[in-house]
């Protein structure tokens, strides 16, 4: 059997780090080492006072009483639902939360906080609704602009890029982001659909637009879904940029719960914005040519195939990676027996959201490799921004 040579396995690990590009969103945990699978595998919480001392009172003295919240901010009980709720998003540098949908016009905002409510109730979910993703695109545009003034440009103009995982709420999300993101005068959003976390950096990095936004949960569970972002001024958000948007995004929502209404949304009719755009074929061929500079050899021809000899089972797992089976045949993989190659959030026939470190997930990879006597199996999270490889073993029938 054909082995890698050193050459070109470092040359395929450079390619699965984002072609070398630094970043928060590079593509890491990779782990090399042989998997152990369940067959022989050659793959590897006021206690009560007398009145006469106190004038305190307390539930013991008047059961029917409930104890409640103090509420020292003097806002309406529904406000106050809905703006814990944003806050609670945070998870890190990224904002996380079970995607709840509601009406996409008509209604009131107030009712926004009863499915908030029910879902905390039920099972201590945080709710995360397209009218939160309507006042952190808001949010995020003010941020970004500023941010430019900071730097000192002044003109008030700004192009964010919106990306997603393919669950099928994303898209929700995303038109719900950029009609508010829009909103803010002097901001254009395009929408470039299933993309992974790595491109949404790229784009920024190679002023594709100023800031991106990327809508995903990564390798949670497909009910949940979240945002990342990126900015030319700070490359990914960190932490304290998240609590200056929460507190942006908060301002937003109180201003529609004065005005009593939702904001217009198209529902499940697509995404509202500038340009409708398709940057993936660019990050792949980014891609590509950063490979392409790092192999030696004695001619600069586009036609080269560093990658030709090598059998490489790809499982993205119906997740935003499915563009990788198609960068590693460009470079000359034979990619036949890769599986899961199209990109679909409701994840069908497979292990559920792709994980890496997922046993299922390693499992199948695997039992793929074995069937095309692969050289290496290749496995992606939902948004690409992690993966993980199965490498040949040798096999000591005695043991």
């Amino acid at each position: 059997m054909f082995r890698p040579t050193p050459s070109a396995f470092l040359l395929l690990t450079a390619l699965l780090s984002n072609g070398g590009h630094d970043g928060t969103a590079s593509i890491t945990n990779a782990f090399l080492s042989p998997v152990a699978t369940s067959h022989r595998s050659k793959y590897t919480t006021l206690s009560a006072t007398t009145p006469a001392k106190s004038t305190t009172t307390t539930t013991t003295d008047f059961p029917h009483w409930k104890k409640t919240t103090i509420d020292t901010s003097n806002e309406p009980p529904n406000l106050q639902t809905i703006l814990a709720s944003l806050s609670s998003l945070k998870s890190g540098s990224d904002i996380r939360g079970t995607f709840v949908g509601h009406r996409s016009s008509g209604g009131t905002i107030a009712n926004i906080s009863r499915p908030i409510e029910k879902l905390k109730k039920e099972n201590g979910g945080i709710a995360f609704t397209p009218f939160a993703g309507h006042c952190f695109g808001v949010a995020f545009a003010k941020w970004a602009l500023s941010q430019q003034e900071e730097r000192g440009n002044n003109d008030n103009a700004l192009t964010i890029c919106i990306g997603r995982d393919p669950r099928p709420h994303g898209e929700r999300l995303a038109d719900a982001f950029a009609r508010g993101a829009e909103s803010v005068d002097g901001v254009r959003v395009l929408y470039t659909d299933v993309a992974s976390t790595p491109s949404m950096y790229e784009f920024v990095r190679a002023d594709q637009c100023d800031a991106a936004a990327m809508i995903t949960a990564s390798h949670l569970p497909e009910e949940k879904n979240g945002m990342k972002f990126f900015s030319n001024a700070v490359g990914g958000l960190t932490s304290q940029h998240i609590d200056e948007l929460i507190v942006l995004a908060q301002k937003e929502a109180r201003e529609w719960y004065n005005m009593g209404i939702l904001p217009p949304s198209s529902g499940n009719a697509g995404v509202m914005c500038s340009e409708l755009v398709n940057f993936m074929p660019y990050y792949k061929e980014t891609l590509k040519k950063a490979i392409l500079r790092e192999v030696p050899t004695s001619t600069s021809s586009s036609t080269i195939k560093p990658l030709a000899n090598l059998n490489i089972v790809v499982n993205p797992g119906n997740g935003a990676g499915c563009f990788f089976a198609d960068l590693l045949s460009d470079l000359g993989a034979n990619v036949a027996g890769s599986i899961h190659l199209t990109p679909d959030g409701t994840f069908p026939d497979t292990f559920g959201v792709p994980n890496p470190e997922k046993k299922e997930m390693v499992e199948a990879t695997v039992t793929a490799c074995e069937a095309v006597g692969a050289d290496i199996g290749v496995m992606f999270d939902t948004d690409a921004d992690r993966s993980g490889f199965v490498l040949p073993r040798t096999v000591d029938p005695s043991t």
